[in-house]
């Protein structure tokens, strides 16, 4: 099993942004120094409790200078908010800033305050993400093209620096429905879960497998297929437990006023995401533990729970250090990238 770093970076009390995302960098520094795999930034717009990244992209350039071993990827460029023309050329900017660690996530967007603020057609996003795409992966693949949109529209198109991976670096979908999981295989994409009940995601997961090698013959088996979980590390569970029921707490309450409680017009491409994010923003501690939503407690036991998740045949797990304590953050970083990892793996572990 793979792991990453997955960051929303929420604002913190008593820190300024600034000192937010020095922070970051920091501990995305540490991760490069152990057994982490990689780190996934998340895109969201305006609410600094619940995200201070806007722009993925430009903190993957800052830490592409400040790293040297760790794959970096946005998870997710939310397509219907960009110019695909100007995101494929940044893309292959990244991709030679990063030397070739580049990962790049997609996604259409879901949060309606989001969309309001640029004036995005809730209606259209899956037209717009599949529209926006075909751009991006063919001006990525090389081709000179034109294109006409409802929503971009260009001629003579094609996008420079030269690649440094080829075609073009992996792709990875956001899906939260059976319908964007079946879109991830065909169209050669790594899956993203979050959020989901592990009865849910282990169902996504068959299917996503079955999806792949159906639309990938020459490439059985090499698909990818992640969870998102938090995480806490103390000298007890409660300790733990207590650094990260804050922003579980400001996460219900987002994805409840953003999400499950919309208006009912123009949502009839999200109506599959309601139970599931139901679910989430009713779920108990027990819930979290037993759904893989949260590996907490001591060495030991996220030891267990993380060879828990592995055994179930995740291929990536990304993980967020969300805690209260900018300091107890860095340290479950340390933990279980120098302890954690090489327990589950049977490797040699590594200093920070």
């Amino acid at each position: 099993m793979e792991y990453y770093g997955f960051t929303l970076t929420p604002a913190r009390e008593g820190q300024s942004h600034a000192q937010r995302y020095a922070e970051l960098f920091s501990t995305v520094e540490i991760a490069d120094r152990s057994h982490f795999d990689g780190w996934f930034f998340a895109e969201h717009h305006g609410e600094a409790s619940f995200s201070l990244l806007p722009s993925p992209n430009l903190v993957i350039a800052a830490l592409s200078q400040r790293t040297r071993r760790l794959q970096l990827g946005n998870l997710v460029n939310l397509i219907p908010f960009h110019h695909p023309y100007r995101l494929a050329a940044e893309i292959r900017m990244l991709d030679t800033f990063t030397g070739g660690r580049l990962e790049v996530g997609f996604g259409r967007g879901q949060v309606r305050t989001e969309q309001a603020a640029f004036g995005t057609d809730r209606s259209a996003t899956v037209d717009m993400f599949d529209a926006g795409f075909d751009i991006i992966r063919r001006l990525l693949l090389g081709e000179r093209i034109d294109y006409d949109t409802p929503w971009w529209k260009g001629s003579n198109a094609f996008v420079t620096p030269e690649p440094t991976q080829r075609p073009h670096p992996p792709f990875w979908l956001s899906a939260a429905s059976d319908s964007s999981i079946e879109k991830a295989a065909r169209l050669g994409m790594y899956c993203a879960t979050a959020l989901l009940s592990r009865k849910v995601s282990d169902t996504h997961m068959a299917e996503y497998r079955r999806h792949w090698d159906r639309c990938n013959p020459d490439r059985k088996g090499q698909g990818k297929f992640s969870i998102t979980a938090d995480v806490a590390i103390g000298r007890t569970f409660d300790e733990a437990y207590a650094q990260v029921a804050h922003h579980f707490d400001k996460r219900k309450e987002h994805f409840s006023r953003s999400i499950t409680n919309r208006p009912g017009d123009n949502d009839e491409t999200y109506r599959t995401h309601r139970p599931n994010y139901e679910a989430f923003a009713k779920s108990s501690i027990e819930d979290m533990l037993e759904n893989h939503l949260l590996v907490a407690g001591t060495v030991d036991q996220c030891i267990e729970q993380v060879t828990a998740i592995r055994n179930r045949g995740i291929d990536v797990v990304n993980l967020s250090f969300s805690a209260n304590d900018p300091d107890f953050a860095r340290r479950s970083v340390e933990l279980f990238g120098s302890e954690v990892i090489p327990a589950v793996e049977g490797l040699r572990a590594k200093a920070v």
